[in-house]
């Protein structure tokens, strides 16, 4: 009888289970029926759904909002967010993360200084642009007529052109749009369109990884080179005057950066790339300085080609030594500012301090480029990006999933986060991070356990 008793049990909970089974197996069913004949699919809505539960970092941000799309840069201004994406701008509350508005563009940058700054919106599908208040949405001030835009903290310069060639580039007041300058330009200005469009200048060492306007707009350099009509055109900020047209060869690349006219020979000999460079005064034409022997790392192919611009920042270029040692030099007098020892690397600079890894990859120190010597030194893994912004030196490590701000003075740690999320935005109370639509605030202090 026992035996009999739990044989019967257990053939129950056969039963029990083979009907749970049956039960999910119909509701399956069901779904995808339902989905078959409405078309509706959820998954993306579930996917979207965990998405939006997942917490970008660890600690946790002080507020993590959904937007209406992804992320290219996220800049802090004043009391305000500044969410820069294709074709779209949203701008967030820095203390809460609501939206404060948002509006379709066809492109846009961010102007002005800290409080003062300002969004710059291209109108879509037209020419001009709008300047608007990052705080309450509202237009400070228009241009209908411009193609292109260059953004900095203390200056909004635009082209406009009336004909095929027939260009002026204009200096604006970035909250008010005071014109200070306007000063005639020969060339196709559509060459130029948008919102800073490269010009022939000194490029950021910035990584892939990370967006060099991320920590908003810079201070202007007194002077620019417009690639226009296959030539330079030199304009100083200050008085908007035209003060030279340079051209450049093939194997010559001219750029202008820190006030001076660079040249940049490559002549092909023995196998190998020779470089000369020489600076000259853009106002006389006077040769200021000249060097043999340092690569920029702008030429490539068989011929020597010089196709990019050299890498720097704030006036200082990164160039290897005919030793194969890297070095800064000054653009404004030659100088080398820094020369690393065998295996080092410049990994970003200002002009005034540079982050500079050790040959084995697992150290950063911060070099005073005007003293020589070494602010702080901190370990690194060999894969983690660094870059050196007006509010912090940041370290983003995707392999370890790990973000670190120290301040870029002294080394003091700021936030060391553990993350798999991009960084997008430093401002001076902290960083902002995106997880595909999501974007949250790090702020400084946020150290992971």
């Amino acid at each position: 009888v026992v035996g009999g008793y739990g044989a019967s049990v257990a053939a129950g909970r056969g039963g029990g289970r083979l009907g749970v089974v049956l039960g999910i197996v119909g509701v399956l069913a069901l779904v995808v029926s339902y989905v078959l004949i409405t078309g509706f699919n959820p998954v993306p809505g579930t996917l979207d759904w965990l998405d939006r539960m997942r917490s970008v970092s660890q600690p946790e941000t002080v507020w993590q909002v959904r937007l209406g799309g992804r992320p290219e840069v996220a800049v802090p201004a004043g009391p305000a967010v500044v969410v820069l994406m294709r074709g779209r701008v949203e701008v967030r509350d820095l203390r809460t993360g609501g939206e404060m508005w948002t509006r379709d563009v066809s492109w846009a940058a961010v102007a002005g200084a800290d409080a003062g700054a300002v969004v710059v919106a291209g109108r879509a599908g037209r020419r001009g642009y709008e300047v608007v208040d990052p705080t309450s949405g509202a237009v400070r001030w228009t241009d209908e007529h411009a193609v292109g835009v260059w953004t900095y903290r203390d200056v909004v310069l635009a082209l406009t052109c009336q004909g095929l060639a027939e260009c002026a580039l204009a200096a604006r007041d970035p909250l008010g749009g005071d014109v200070r300058w306007r000063t005639a330009l020969p060339g196709v200005g559509k060459v130029l369109a948008g919102a800073n469009h490269e010009l022939l200048g000194s490029r950021e060492l910035v990584p892939a990884g990370l967006d060099a306007r991320m920590a908003g707009p810079v201070e202007a350099p007194p002077m620019l080179g417009f690639p226009l009509g296959g030539k330079v055109q030199v304009v100083e900020l200050a008085s908007g005057r035209r003060v030279r047209e340079a051209e450049a060869g093939g194997t010559t690349r001219v750029v202008v950066v820190a006030g001076r006219l660079l040249y940049s020979t490559a002549q092909r000999q023995q196998g190998q790339c020779r470089y000369t460079l020489e600076a000259r005064d853009p106002r006389t034409g006077g040769v200021v300085w000249r060097k043999a022997g340092y690569d920029l790392g702008t030429a490539s192919g068989a011929g020597c080609e010089q196709r990019r611009d050299p890498a720097g920042g704030g006036g200082a270029l990164a160039a290897v030594r005919g030793d194969n040692r890297e070095v800064l030099l000054n653009a404004y007098d030659g100088r080398e500012l820094w020369v690393g020892a065998p295996g080092e690397r410049a990994l970003a600079t200002d002009g005034l301090v540079a982050l500079v890894r050790s040959g084995d990859g697992r150290a950063v120190r911060a070099v005073d480029l005007g003293g020589g010597g070494d602010l702080w030194r901190r370990e690194v893994s060999p894969e983690a990006e660094a870059s050196l912004t007006r509010h912090a030196a940041v370290f983003v490590d995707g392999e370890a999933g790990r973000v670190v701000a120290v301040e870029a003075g002294s080394g003091r740690l700021l936030v060391d986060a553990r993350t798999s999320a991009s960084l997008v935005g430093v401002g001076p109370d902290g960083l902002v991070l995106a997880a595909g639509r999501n974007l949250g605030l790090l702020t400084h202090g946020s150290i992971a356990s």
